[in-house]
């Protein structure tokens, strides 16, 4: 019997050299890690002597694998940052359902803020009763259809609110063209048919930017509109329906702001919410009432103090503000000292500083040859090539994907741009400009050259206003203005 015990111990001892030589862990070394394992859990962690003899029960049991026992699971949690959003097809639109939501936070607006902002807009002398359009009330910053020839563009409609949208729309552009992480002529050229992802981000990124530049790139306010109104009725502001239900929302991060955008952009696109109103109010409160009085450089008694023309277009001052963060009523470079008969005014006018990310044109066919308006080039060379217009009173949008168009001068050669208006009736147009050879001789008199400039598009005027003498070709539709 002896002997047998000394030969299972000498074969074991034989068995584990083995599994050594062959890197295997030896025989019976992970039931003694377990062992020890277990008595560590049996006297617990830190105990007294004492304690530790009168637990002596094993806490650890093992559960029979035949046995259908169902341990207890831990319930997970989630969160949404915004639940998705019902909405319908009305022509060539895809809007949200009207109805607003419960909005959570924000500040009341105060009787204060709401007479400043009325006053802003509409002068103080009109404030009581002058009041936003239907067509004002009606503007929203909706997309048109995906699946049509303007998947990236906002719809507008025929009233003040376009200049509006179609600056958050150069914006837009901006953000699908030309911030993207990474670039290659593939992307550039499918950039104009974007994906609902894609849009989206576009549009949550133009307004965090515009806001954030009109506020000096340190702080910013958006205003949302609720169902309940904020502050009982006042002598001093007379009630709209819109301005007494306004929730003010501050914000100091950039980060923050986009965060924020991404949970209520939709905030805007809803039917009876009033978005580009709501989107205007945000952008006066982000550059704040004082400092859009100081940007335009007018007396307290001046009837032109205000953001909004008497047919309640965006007045030149507001698209300055929008494109350049300044609410400057000029297009000139720096300051102006002296008037046009050559005098020394009293106050300097102060123009555009610094080169824009986003230029401006301007023709206007009924003013003299000798008296028009002349655009500075820190507007006309803008740093990308988008460019808000206004032709004879009526806003539209200029843009290119090459973005050395600005930069090389060489590429101005031979090149083209797309217009946008935003309208329903609006066709693709595309407009081939050529500035190497130009257009053709013009009349030697006075008399044949004005013939001629009258048989011009207005369209083209305002082309030439950059590149004089350029000869356009027109695409996709006819001519017009």
């Amino acid at each position: 019997m002896a002997q047998a015990d000394t030969d299972i111990k000498t074969n074991d001892a034989s068995s584990s050299k083995e599994t050594n030589n062959l890197g295997l862990t030896p025989t019976g070394y992970e039931r003694e890690k377990l062992d020890r394992l277990l008595k560590i859990l049996d006297n617990g962690f830190g105990m007294d002597s004492d304690k530790v003899e009168e637990s002596s029960v094993r806490k650890v049991k093992f559960l029979d694998a035949k046995k259908n026992v169902q341990s207890p699971q831990r319930v997970k949690t989630f969160y949404v940052e915004s639940w998705p959003e019902v909405k319908v097809k009305l022509g060539n639109t895809i809007r949200p359902m009207s109805g607003s939501r419960h909005l959570i936070g924000g500040t009341p607006i105060t009787v204060e803020t709401a007479v400043s902002l009325k006053h802003m807009i509409f002068g103080s002398w009109a404030s009581q009763v002058h009041f936003f359009s239907t067509e004002w009330k009606k503007s929203t910053v909706n997309f048109y259809d995906i699946s049509g020839p303007f998947s990236f563009g906002l719809q507008t409609l025929r009233s003040g609110s376009r200049g509006l949208v179609l600056a958050i729309q150069a914006y837009l552009l901006k953000s699908l063209i030309f911030d993207r992480q990474f670039a290659s002529l593939a992307l550039i050229r499918s950039a104009l048919q974007p994906n609902e992802f894609e849009r989206k981000r576009a549009l949550v990124s133009a307004l965090c930017q515009i806001l954030w530049k009109v506020g000096d790139n340190r702080r910013c306010c958006v205003c949302l509109q609720q169902v309940a109104r904020c502050f009982p009725n006042d002598y001093r502001c007379r009630d709209d329906g819109i301005t007494e239900k306004i929730l003010l929302f501050e914000f100091k991060n950039y980060k923050d702001l986009e965060m924020f955008m991404n949970r209520h952009w939709t905030e805007f696109q809803r039917e009876g919410n009033n978005g580009c109103i709501m989107f205007l109010y945000s952008i006066i409160l982000s550059r704040t009432t004082e400092k859009i009085y100081d940007d335009l450089q007018m007396e307290e008694d001046d009837r032109k103090r205000k953001l909004l023309t008497d047919n309640e277009d965006c007045s030149m001052a507001l698209l300055n503000l929008l494109t350049t963060g300044i609410a400057t009523p000029y297009l000139h470079n720096n300051n102006l000292i002296y008037s046009e008969d050559a005098k020394v005014l009293a106050k300097p006018r102060r123009g555009i500083q610094v080169r824009s990310t986003i230029g401006f044109l301007y023709y206007d066919k009924t003013e003299q040859q000798n008296a028009r308006t002349e655009v500075g080039s820190m507007l006309k060379t803008p740093k990308l090539p988008i460019w808000l217009t206004s032709t004879n009173g009526q806003i539209g949008l200029l843009f290119s994907n090459k973005i050395d168009l600005v930069s090389d001068w060489r590429v101005e050669n031979r090149f083209s741009l797309h217009y946008y208006t935003g309208l329903a009736a609006h066709k693709p147009c595309i407009l081939d400009i050529e500035t190497r050879h130009g257009r053709t001789v013009r009349g030697h008199t006075t008399l044949t050259r004005r013939k001629e400039d009258d048989r011009i598009p207005s369209m083209e005027h305002i082309v030439m206003t950059k590149w004089y003498g350029a000869a356009i070709k027109w695409q996709g539709c006819d001519p017009f203005f």
